[in-house]
């Protein structure tokens, strides 16, 4: 596991998931150093998103710059998607996505994607 996590990281060091994986590893084989160094990683990564917004409107959605890190971020929260739709508002571009709670609540949740749809551009330009 640690291997390929960290084969995962030499691809794209921003991975939550990756960092979540190794930290809970390092967890299960006592060694808390490294545990600890990937735990402050995954969350400093996923606090970077959380607190560029508030998630629950286009305007004031959380800044990513992958896709990944919303299903990450759906993930801890213990959500499950219901819907999801590519919206505009004013000068953001945002993921919509609307979701069911582990309390079985509806809710929606907004990833502003400006950067994302940046970055394909830039790639089917090419």
């Amino acid at each position: 596991m640690i291997r390929i996590t960290k084969a995962m990281l030499s691809i794209d060091y921003t991975s939550m998931f990756a960092h979540k994986y190794l930290q809970q590893t390092y967890k299960i084989l006592g060694d808390s150093i490294n545990r600890n160094k990937y735990h402050d990683i995954e969350f400093g990564l996923l606090f970077s998103i959380t607190k560029s917004g508030d998630g629950k409107t286009c305007e004031t959605g959380w800044h990513v710059t992958q896709v990944e890190e919303e299903y990450f971020i759906l993930n801890m929260i213990g959500a499950d998607l219901q819907s999801q739709s590519l919206i505009s508002s004013g000068k953001n571009t945002c993921d919509k996505m609307v979701v069911k709670t582990e309390e079985g609540e509806n809710m929606t949740y907004y990833f502003e994607v400006n950067k994302v749809i940046e970055m394909e551009r830039k790639l089917f330009e090419k």
